[in-house]
């Protein structure tokens, strides 16, 4: 194991590391979901309180969502993120283990189906967009399991080969194709290819970047991606943000409003890049501990 990932792994907190994955996935196999939820439980507990950094940059940027919110209240938010992402984490374990039906049956309100068919009515695709919020990766596998929506989902090496072998290997069993940003120039070249093909495809933008666009996001600045933009100017497909987030009944999907790029001027882009983030803000207000940054953002 070379140095690079062993730091890696030495700055995750308990919930993300690779053993936990496996383990979680393994337990989700035999074992029926609501036990499993409470061992995830036992795990969250114990990563909040020894994993002192997560807990931290987790209550820092829950500060800036609530400026105004007591210590009281930032601590049950942040204890509720841990617990929530563990969940998130079985849940996951538990969709890669099961058939497309039941997947589709796992989310049980779905909204904006129809802007999203209205965009790729028109032909260039859509660039579907989403933050560490939720359940993305069940976002990628109910788009991928429909059998007339081709999904994309554009991400980098999560660092520890053994997790971004899991991922891929169960997106490839639900249809969805995986774009690595860090294999080289070719992969904006794939992403136009599957957007002239008229697919969606689908990153998560929230934890801004070197370059890109300024823009507001709660109480400061961050750089917004230009390379969606950018890609969004170039194919004439719009930015949709989307979400699926965990209500009481279930899991919820809904995709908002088009977003377009027309044309590169700074003026153009950061207006794209504004309407975006304060779609972002929305939805993380009403979902603050489904918001899984566990480094400041």
């Amino acid at each position: 194991m070379s140095s690079e990932v062993k730091e890696k792994l030495q700055k995750r907190h308990l919930l993300n590391k690779p053993v936990v994955f496996i383990i979680g996935i393994r337990l989700a196999r035999v074992i029926p979901r609501l036990l499993t939820y409470r061992v995830g439980e036992l795990a969250a507990y114990i990563s909040y309180h020894l994993c002192s950094k997560a807990r931290e940059s987790v209550k820092v940027n829950l500060k800036r969502v609530f400026p105004n919110a007591s210590s009281r209240h930032l601590q049950i938010l942040t204890r509720r993120t841990f617990l929530n992402y563990s969940r998130y984490l079985i849940d996951y374990s538990t969709f890669s283990n099961i058939d497309r039906d039941r997947i589709m049956k796992e989310i049980t309100r779905v909204e904006g189906t129809d802007r999203l068919y209205e965009a790729l009515s028109r032909g260039n695709g859509v660039i579907l967009m989403t933050a560490h919020l939720g359940n993305w990766e069940l976002g990628g596998l109910f788009f991928g399991s429909r059998d007339d929506i081709k999904i994309n989902v554009i991400t980098f090496r999560d660092g520890i080969a053994q997790i971004d072998e899991i991922k891929e290997r169960y997106r490839k069993l639900y249809n969805v194709n995986t774009i690595v940003l860090d294999d080289g120039p070719f992969a904006a070249i794939e992403i136009l290819n599957a957007l002239g093909r008229n697919e969606i495809v689908a990153m998560l933008v929230d934890r801004g970047g070197e370059g890109g666009v300024e823009v507001p996001f709660f109480d400061k600045y961050m750089n917004f991606p230009s390379g969606p933009l950018l890609l969004a100017a170039q194919s004439g497909a719009p930015i949709m943000p989307g979400f699926v987030v965990k209500e009481k009944s279930g899991y919820m999907a809904k995709v908002e409003e088009s977003i377009y790029v027309k044309g590169r001027t700074a003026e153009e882009m950061e207006s794209a890049a504004r309407k975006t983030m304060e779609v972002f803000e929305d939805y993380i207000r009403r979902y603050p501990d489904q918001w899984y940054n566990f480094i400041p953002v």
